[in-house]
């Protein structure tokens, strides 16, 4: 939330609800700690400038006077006092810019504590909303690697995340990872807030089962990035690294990790590391360094595999190809779930023409 606040400084303009919200969890969580402080230590204020603490200021000291409180309550960030937040709630419609924000005042009531601040994303979304037609901005967030957030038996963390998309519908969310985002499926009812396709039509699944990225149909909004082109693994190598507009990795070099990598970006990022450490270490990268396989490609791709997941994927491995009853069989399993899951990473291959159709990438 503090990178999208920090992002939103560009506005120009405070966020009162939001950055009063914000100053008291703040100041509960981490007293003592300035705020500002710790956007530059953390590189947010580097990143997105330093505006923010100071709209924060604006926006406390605003509301302290509109409320006719004594002092300079509300004069530096994180230093926000019971007595305002006492006074906004008695008194909110006394101050024109949050009169309208309803939720206002059961958030200052609730604990200031790492649940509430969940839903603070609501305050922001409302902000967002009262900005003038000049001001008018839909912010898009990229959510990478969404599996590093926990494994599907641990959903605490996505919870947390699931809130601050859903609290945000004018906000552009682009959610990326190695799975399918399963929020539709009514199954998780009870470990995630807001479930079902009724809450998520857009990530919906088909009824037979194969998961919307990997139609042809483009149905739903998920979407399976496909494997890169020689011709774009060639072209991505060239510009991943360069020296005075020229790329440093040769051609012939491009050329054996276009061919190694089966068009996975993330073989070829951890190509281009392999290439900057080797001339780190005063040896010239020749060809001969990358005609092989990554282990740590291995290990990212299978980094969230269920156990169950894990134990499919070692008994197909010895397959040529595969359905789901021979994975389930292969296995010893005796329900089809963790193959269907397996069947949804971008490792697995479908071909339709075939008795097999499922077979792991070589």
């Amino acid at each position: 939330m503090l990178t999208i606040r920090a992002a939103l400084a560009d506005l120009d303009r405070p966020l009162p609800a939001f950055d009063i919200a914000l100053c008291r969890y703040w100041e509960a969580q981490h007293p003592g700690e300035s705020l500002e402080e710790y956007l530059s230590r953390g590189g947010l204020a580097a990143r997105f400038g330093k505006a923010m603490p100071q709209q924060t200021q604006s926006a406390l000291s605003d509301v302290a006077q509109a409320l006719l409180l004594p002092g300079t309550v509300g004069s530096a960030v994180g230093a926000l006092t019971g007595s305002l937040v006492k006074a906004l709630r008695e008194r909110r419609q006394t101050v024109r810019a949050l009169a309208g924000c309803a939720r206002l005042q059961d958030l200052l009531e609730a604990e200031p504590d790492l649940d509430a601040l969940s839903f603070y994303p609501h305050l922001l979304a409302w902000e967002l909303a009262q900005l003038p037609a000049d001001k008018k901005t839909v912010p898009v967030v990229l959510l990478d690697t969404f599996e590093d957030v926990g494994d599907r038996t641990h959903r605490d963390l996505e919870r947390l995340i699931q809130r601050v998309v859903w609290l945000m519908p004018n906000v552009f969310f682009v959610v990326t990872g190695r799975s399918r985002l399963q929020w539709a499926d009514p199954g998780l009812q009870g470990q995630l807030d807001y479930t079902g396709p009724a809450a998520w039509p857009g990530l919906t699944s088909p009824a037979d089962g194969i998961p919307a990225a990997r139609r042809a149909t483009g149905h739903g909004r998920q979407v399976l990035i496909g494997d890169f082109s020689p011709e774009d693994c060639d072209d991505h190598l060239a510009r991943r690294l360069t020296r005075n507009g020229q790329p440093l990795i040769s051609a012939d070099i491009r050329q054996v990790i276009t061919d190694r990598s089966h068009g996975l970006p993330l073989y070829l990022d951890l190509a281009a590391m392999r290439f900057l450490e080797l001339r780190r270490t005063g040896h010239t990268p020749v060809p001969a360094d990358f005609d092989h396989n990554f282990p740590a490609l291995i290990a990212r791709t299978l980094s969230d595999l269920t156990p169950d997941e894990r134990h499919v994927l070692r008994s197909v491995a010895l397959l040529d190809s595969f359905d789901l009853d021979l994975a389930t069989a292969a296995a010893g399993l005796q329900h089809e779930a963790p193959a269907r899951r397996l069947i949804e990473r971008p490792f697995v291959r479908e071909n339709s023409f075939g008795i097999w159709p499922y077979h792991l990438t070589a």
